[in-house]
Order: structure tokens, then sequence, then C-alpha cells
């Protein structure tokens, strides 16, 4: 996840209907990751970001309808429901989350950089069920319908192995197991209510080369329980972290229902869409055309959320009925 400003000199070459946008900054995953694969312990000072305008939808783009879970369809610009075939999309990636224990050939339980490099000032540790099944602790499980990622208090006889963290927590990434680029992806959530919990759906480039995408699909702060974020972050020419900014939605309901979170990306285009309807759009040519993969992870504190305060309950759990990718033939 993201969110350290970064000085943003360059002109934005993504083209964006203007209208009012909130700003909550952007990220230092770059310099951080970077860091870590080449052993570098220093990392840039962040200066604060310009504003830049974004563009809110009206609800008439199309996105693959999930009003019917077990079913893949489309909605079509006309409003009638057809099936993805009819329309030329593929589904090439997709866990329903219906076993009992993740499918390792689909996941991760740990950023590729490793569960002790802290990003974001966070407060948790990610355990890595997949490698260390007797850490203590299993931030995952499973109801017949749903994933369920537990965050909770590190108890005191696992500090030293949680690298002094005050939580565990988990995330899971698709990273070298699967990446696409361009198509519809999506997923289906209940997000943790309470300050301090951060909830994510994102991609990340594979290679973070070039322009070094970050593509944020869904996010979610605790302390805002009917809110979800979108967003995304890209590398201009000359190095500089640049974004057409957040953008705050209205979600009712998103920490007691499911709501599906998704993303059409195309060339030059990125449509963001909850429940099917379209909520925030960018183009242009700074759009990721690289392949990216999948990462779904709950977060405790940050520099975007804050610290969990008193009110906040542990444990507390992201409850994901699926993840699922499609693509165009």
């Amino acid at each position: 996840m993201k969110l350290y400003k970064t000085n943003m000199k360059a002109s934005l070459s993504i083209c964006l209907a203007a209208l009012m946008l909130i700003a909550c900054g952007d990220s230092d995953l770059d310099d951080r990751f970077r860091g870590k694969l080449n052993d570098v312990k220093e990392q840039a000072e962040a200066d604060p970001a310009d504003e830049i305008p974004g563009s809110v939808l009206p609800e008439t783009d199309t996105a693959p309808s999930t009003d019917v879970p077990s079913t893949d369809v489309l909605v079509s610009d006309a409003g009638e429901v057809v099936t993805i075939e009819a329309v030329s999309y593929d589904k090439i990636f997709g866990d329903e989350f219906t076993g009992t224990s993740l499918d390792a050939t689909k996941w991760n339980t740990a950023y590729q950089w490793g569960s002790d490099l802290v990003i974001n000032e966070e407060e948790q540790y990610y355990v890595d069920s997949l490698v260390d099944p007797d850490f203590g602790f299993d931030p995952f499980s499973f109801d017949g319908d749903a994933l369920i990622i537990t965050a909770t208090e590190t108890p005191a006889e696992l500090s030293n192995r949680a690298n002094g963290q005050s939580y565990l927590s988990g995330a899971i990434t698709s990273a070298t197991k699967f990446t696409t680029t361009y198509g519809y992806i999506e997923m289906r959530a209940k997000m943790p209510e309470g300050f301090g919990l951060w909830s994510g759906f994102w991609m990340l480039g594979a290679d973070f080369v070039d322009l070094k995408p970050q593509l944020f699909i869904a996010e979610h702060d605790g302390g805002k329980p009917n809110s979800v974020f979108h967003n995304y972050n890209y590398h201009d020419a000359e190095g500089n972290l640049r974004s057409p900014g957040q953008w705050e939605v209205s979600t009712e309901n998103a920490t007691t229902e499911f709501h599906t979170y998704g993303v059409r990306w195309e060339e030059q285009l990125l449509v963001f869409y909850i429940d099917g309807m379209p909520k925030y759009r960018i183009e242009g040519e700074n759009v990721a055309s690289q392949a990216m993969y999948l990462i779904a992870n709950l977060a405790v504190g940050g520099v975007w959320p804050g610290s969990p305060q008193s009110s906040t309950q542990f444990p507390t759990e992201l409850h994901i009925d699926y993840i699922r990718a499609y693509s165009k033939r």
C-alpha cells in the first residue's frame, strides 16, 4: 500500500475531466522496495504533493456484473445482461475461497520484499503462513463461503518473531503466480470497521520498472466506514511519483455488507467500479501497459489511517468472497 507524499514537478500527461478531488498523498513504496532489493537503507525525503483534479463518472458505463456471484456476466451499453463470452471476455484467474486453505498455486502470503520491512509506518506484521505454518498465529481462515483475514494484537510470546510489531495480520499476493495486462479485475468483500484499520485491494507492476505502476482498486479506512477510495500512482520520465489523486466514494454499509470493487483496465484507460457502477475514470498515455499482479491485505495503522484508538476492537476481520480477473479475447 502507499501514501507518502512525493514532489510532483513534471506536468501530468494523464488527461482528466476537471472536478473536485480529495488528494490523500502518494507512495514511498518504490524507494522502500528498491532499497530492500539493493540493501540500500536510505530513502528519499518526501515533499508535499501537488493537488491534481480528478474525474467522477456518471453511472452509465459498463462492467462485469456480480449480482449473481456464480454467473459470469456483463452489463452491455444498452443495459441488458449478457454473458462474458458474448462480449469476448474470458475469465483468466479466479478464487472463490470455498475451501479450507489458501491455494499456494495462486497466492503468496508475504510481499516480495518480505515481512520484516515496514512500509508506510504500518504497525502490523504480515504472517507468512504458507512459508511458516508454525508461526503461532494464522491470519487466514475460511467459513465455507469466504476468506477471512484476521488482524489481532501481537501476543507477548510472538513479539520477537513479529519484529516487535504491535499487531499481526495477513496479505495475499499473486506475484510470480499470476499477472495480467488489461482486463477487468474484481473483488467482492466486506471491510472491517475501526480507526487505524486499512484494507486494500490493489495491483503492483510485476517488474516494477518504467512507470512502476501502483493501481489501488479499492482502499478502505476503517475510521470512515462508509467510504471507499480509488487511486493510481506511476513515475514520470524524471522519476517523480505522480498521481491523479485519491478519490473518495460514499459506500453505505461497506463494513456490514459485501460489495464488489473492480477496475476496467484498457489501453490508456482505467475505470473504477463499486457494485458494477462506474465511479472514477483516468485516461492518458501514463496508464500502465505492463503486467501487474494482485494484492489483498489488511493493514493496521500507518500514515494514512493513523494508529488504532481505544475504540478499535481486536481481533478484526476482512471478509473476501472472491477475487476474479477477466481478459478480452
